[in-house]
């Protein structure tokens, strides 16, 4: 510009330098209108802010299964842990001996079971001579029955030869000496006849004897077959038992779950820990997120996936990005310990809060910053993905 245009509005401005001044004033006004109208126009008419939003992480309690005295504390308050990194040993002196004790009733259940198999084989053996006795009776009283049949032939025919030569001997065709021989005879076929039918009775009587040994028999062997059942339900146990243990024995080490920072630690050597009893806390702080709770007017256009710009109040020069997740199915209010109910006769109306989970960049997770529990301003980008 020729320096003699610079000297006539230099002039100008000292001559009358308000007007100049409002006149940027106005022109700077202007373009931060244009500016914030356009930025209403392109983004700002799609956000959606509130206050009301935390940083949340999916925190573990770790506590015993089992009780014990605590044998060592391997880790401090803030320090960060691996995932399976080992965190407290409690002692492991009482549940080797209860090791010892279940492996010694497992030896124990065994030897019963081998006794109790060996019984099956003597009730078996005994089963098959009972048996060999019950057959050995019954071809005796069969034998005895025969005999019994030829006796009785034996005895009729002595009989019938006696009453025929008693007959011939009256008219004087026997001789009498072979009439007596006759009845002798027939004598001597009746005893053994009687002798023969007592044998039976004798047989009948053993052969009941070894059916009543060949049913205990059969229920010695059963019951011996139990007791093997018996056993071997027993030595299954005493293997539960032997696996309860040494799983007791595991549990005297507490591990992180996860990766992340230890906190909240309220534990020391030599203290008795009872199973559930809180030990100290692992918090995931690379897995941490934000819970942040809307208006129930606000959440229209809300869906996963929609860009989220964070303000943590920590630290108010971070720039930190999120994604929404995911939004709550219910209002929080349904989640409270007594929930709003909206039929009493008192009724006043209050706006709800809808919480919407927010899943924090890779990069705002990587500083290590994001700690649950942190205040946090959100502003949701309220428009569909595929619109960016």
């Amino acid at each position: 510009m020729p320096s003699s245009a610079v000297s006539a509005l230099l002039y100008r401005f000292r001559a009358d330098p308000r007007r100049y001044i409002l006149s940027g004033i106005g022109a700077v006004a202007a373009l931060f209108l244009v500016y914030q109208g356009v930025h209403w126009l392109i983004a700002g008419r799609y956000e959606v802010t509130t206050d009301n939003a935390y940083i949340r992480a999916d925190i573990a309690t770790i506590a015993p299964k089992v009780q014990g005295y605590v044998d060592q504390v391997l880790v401090t308050d803030n320090q960060v842990v691996k995932a399976g990194d080992l965190l407290v040993t409690l002692e492991v002196a009482d549940y080797s001996t209860r090791i010892a004790e279940a492996d010694a009733g497992l030896q124990q259940a065994i030897a019963d079971a081998q006794q109790a198999r060996a019984r099956v084989a003597s009730a078996e053996a005994a089963l098959e001579t009972a048996k060999a006795q019950v057959a050995a009776q019954r071809d005796r009283l069969t034998q005895t029955r025969a005999q019994t049949d030829a006796s009785k032939a034996d005895a009729d025919l002595a009989a019938s030869d006696l009453a025929r030569y008693s007959e011939l001997a009256a008219k004087g065709h026997y001789p009498k000496a072979s009439l007596d021989a006759a009845a002798t005879k027939a004598e001597a076929a009746r005893a053994t006849l009687a002798q023969s039918k007592a044998a039976i009775t004798t047989s009948q009587s053993e052969l009941s004897v070894a059916q009543a040994s060949y049913h205990r028999a059969e229920e010695d062997l059963a019951a011996a077959k139990a007791a093997v059942a018996g056993a071997d339900a027993r030595i299954d146990a005493a293997k539960a038992g032997v696996d309860a243990a040494k799983l007791d024995a595991t549990r005297t080490e507490l591990r992180a779950p996860f990766d992340g920072v230890v906190a909240n630690r309220v534990v020391a050597p030599g203290q008795l820990l009872n199973p559930g009893q809180q030990t100290m806390a692992i918090v995931p702080v690379s897995e941490a997120y934000v819970v942040a709770n809307f208006k129930e007017t606000q959440v229209e256009r809300m869906v996963a996936g929609q860009k989220v710009h964070l303000h943590v109040d920590a630290y108010p020069d971070l720039a930190v990005e999120g994604t929404v997740e995911s939004i709550a199915p219910a209002t929080g209010g349904q989640f409270s310990l007594i929930p709003m109910d909206t039929a009493t006769g008192n009724f006043t109306k209050i706006v709800q809060r809808v919480p919407v989970r927010v899943r924090l960049s890779d990069e705002a997770l990587a500083t290590g910053l994001m700690r649950p529990g942190l205040s946090v301003e959100a502003t949701v980008i309220a428009r569909t993905p595929s619109a960016d």
